[in-house]
């Protein structure tokens, strides 16, 4: 089993990413673990590039608690090149933005 999925990450057909995060995704009764938010932007970042890629550098942003429910992540490509991609990853819950990250990536194919 890969590391997104144990953590109970799942493609969705509109190109999101999606939890259902529950009591182990949670670092204090009611709040969501940042190390969750950052991983869940991060995959949407990578799943937007649509190439194999690695994170070279996560710089993310906490903008309110994130609570046990549904979690949403979307990405959206900065720039791409053929050695490095830039881009953003949103996870929101019921429509409002928990955290955002900027990703730079190593691009390894594609």
């Amino acid at each position: 089993m890969s590391f997104n999925a144990d953590l109970g990450l799942e493609s969705a057909a509109d190109g999101s990413v999606r939890l259902e995060a529950g009591p182990r995704h949670q670092v204090a009764p009611g709040t969501v673990h940042f190390a969750v938010l950052a991983t869940l932007a991060e995959v949407a970042a990578a799943a937007a590039v649509g190439a194999a890629v690695v994170p070279a550098t996560v710089q993310l942003n906490l903008m309110r608690r994130a609570a046990p429910g549904e979690l949403v992540g979307r990405g959206t490509v900065l720039k791409r090149g053929r050695t490095l991609a830039v881009a953003e990853g949103e996870v929101t819950q019921e429509g409002r933005l928990v955290a955002k990250a900027t990703v730079t990536f190593a691009v390894l194919e594609g």
